[in-house]
């Protein structure tokens, strides 16, 4: 009888778990956590893209030596300073984000109970009883969306894109930065290293073809992932003490949330933009004004933004920046397995 009391305090005290908010935090009864949790992190994302974007701070130019020493360099024209800035405004890149919001809901209990003091003084008996009763729920929401460069700095080829009104990071969500510059600064220092690159017409790669490095080869590509993770937890009961029975005992209650939201980014350069005039046909190409310094030496394979093999390359660049970021997300399911 005791043993089935047991459980039935185990049942009672266990609630339904459902799909959990992507966000404790429900800012609106119309809406929900979903919608404002997305709008935030997309706000954020695009504040830190645009910032980054834009920076003019000057990147350093290594020697391609593991002793890392600087190039001397002269000092350049403002707008040929080895910064993200310029390098966005003279090669074009595209690429996309995936946004994905997981949430895990545990709940349950698992109450113990020591019965002593039966049997006589010469043979005493004991009985340890347990119950417990677990669910879990969950929910996931993962979003694409394709980022075009041009958008992000001001240049001849579109409108670009209004700059934040407000400072990064000031909302409820994410308030502490992705570091995104220091991604696309990474990414750009190491093109600016690579000299080690195979081209068209090198024998040993027949398959990267005469027009330019085909389609199976990255050039410059920036891949990242992100992930912030927020984990709340509750335990603990009552603990009662009788005569001959203690119980439930201090894991009668337990329940966690586990929330993992993740940002995955995949950009590709693909052309160089209409600032600049293309004077030498054939490639390696060469473009007037000259390229800011750090420009990788992989930008004077790539076509003037005008052009139709350029939009042919933005459309794969584009396809190609899905798959990597889906592959990338399938590579996360399988680990989280």
């Amino acid at each position: 009888m005791r043993v089935a009391l047991l459980t039935a305090i185990s049942l009672t005290l266990s609630g339904c778990v459902g799909n959990p908010d992507f966000d404790l935090r429900v800012k609106d009864s119309e809406y929900g956590s979903a919608v404002f949790r997305i709008a935030s992190i997309m706000a954020n994302v695009k504040c830190e893209l645009w910032e980054a974007a834009n920076s003019e701070q000057e990147l350093p130019s290594f020697h391609n030596d593991t002793d890392l020493r600087r190039r001397e360099t002269e000092q350049a024209e403002p707008d040929r300073v080895f910064n993200l800035k310029n390098i966005f405004s003279t090669i074009a890149y595209v690429g996309e984000m995936s946004i994905t919001l997981d949430a895990t809901e545990r709940s349950g209990v698992s109450p113990s109970a020591h019965f002593f003091g039966w049997g006589s003084d010469a043979r005493p008996l004991s009985v340890d009883a347990e119950a417990s009763l677990s669910g879990v729920g969950h929910r996931e929401s993962t979003t694409y969306h394709s980022v075009d460069f041009e958008r992000l700095v001001q240049g001849e080829d579109v409108p670009a894109a209004k700059p934040p009104a407000a400072p990064c990071r000031t909302g409820t969500e994410l308030s502490g930065p992705l570091k995104i510059v220091e991604i696309l600064q990474a990414g750009l220092v190491a093109s600016d290293m690579n000299d080690i690159s195979v081209w068209p017409g090198n024998a040993s790669n027949p398959g990267a073809g005469k027009g330019g490095v085909g389609d199976r080869y990255s050039a410059g590509q920036i891949h990242a992932v992100v992930d912030f993770t927020t984990v709340s937890s509750i335990s603990g009961g009552p603990t009662w003490s009788l005569r001959h029975f203690e119980g439930p005992g201090k894991g009668l209650l337990n329940a966690s949330r586990v929330a993992k939201h993740q940002l995955i980014f995949t950009f590709i350069p693909i052309c160089i933009r209409n600032k600049y005039q293309r004077i030498k046909a054939t490639l390696p190409h060469e473009y007037e004004p000259k390229l800011p310094r750090g420009s990788p030496r992989w930008a004077n394979y790539l076509p003037p933004c005008g052009t139709a093999r350029a939009a042919e390359t933005r459309a794969v660049a584009l396809g190609r920046a899905h798959d990597v970021n889906v592959m990338e997300r399938s590579r996360e399911l399988r680990i989280l397995q």
